[in-house]
């Protein structure tokens, strides 16, 4: 049985639940702390009055208009059926008991630390905390899958690591998750994001669409 950290929807939002993108001050993540607890992960799927909380990571590099974001294909046999074959831009994953023993005590410290884990798990890549930045939330009821999970979303700045784009993308491409891996500009981002009109005919994920307009809608 898996277990995953989640939270209670009205602690998040007392009121109506925002949809979309949040700025990084729209949700106090500390004063939520102690509503925080660990659940069943194949109940906690069918149950959409509460959140499981999920580290989002977004990959760049360069700056201004040579911003490029690492974006890849899921397989199609995806251990989250519902995302089976779409493009993200988002990597990460649920919180688990193990993140909180790992000397995690405040809720930041906590989501820093799965943050770190998955991005090793998932691509291989070691930038370390520094290169996190909390960018903001993603909240959307508009999809089941996206109803019972709350994004919080991390920019993670690759300039420092040594290697080629393409090096990045093919220590990338042979971790477990990606069927592909490329770079996009993110000034281009903002156009491949409606049905069918990503790499090779795919689409995006509703979160990857979400996160795109909202940190590089302006770019």
């Amino acid at each position: 049985m898996r277990v995953i950290l989640v939270v209670a929807r009205r602690h998040l939002f007392p009121g109506l639940s925002p949809q979309g993108f949040l700025p990084p001050g729209a949700v106090d993540l500390e004063s939520v702390a102690g509503h925080l607890f660990f659940a069943e992960r194949d109940y906690m799927e069918q149950c959409s009055h509460y959140k499981q909380v999920i580290p989002y990571l977004v990959l760049t590099r360069g700056q201004g208009p040579d911003a490029r974001v690492l974006c890849y294909q899921r397989r199609s046999k995806h251990t989250e059926a519902r995302l089976g074959g779409l493009w993200s831009l988002g990597f990460g994953g649920h919180i688990e008991p193990e993140d909180s023993v790992a000397g995690a005590r405040r809720t930041a410290s906590l989501l820093e630390a799965t943050a770190l884990r998955e991005m090793e798990e998932e691509t291989g890549l070691q930038p370390g905390a520094q290169a996190l930045r909390l960018a903001g939330f993603i909240n959307s009821d508009a999809q089941d899958v996206s109803s019972v999970h709350f994004g919080v979303v991390y920019r993670v700045t690759l300039d420092a690591l040594s290697g080629t784009d393409d090096d990045l993308v093919r220590l990338v491409s042979a971790q477990a998750e990606p069927h592909q891996a490329r770079w996009i500009p993110a000034r281009d981002l903002c156009g491949l994001l409606g049905e069918g009109g990503g790499p090779d005919g795919g689409s995006f994920e509703d979160w990857s669409r979400i996160a795109a307009r909202g940190l590089f809608g302006e770019t």
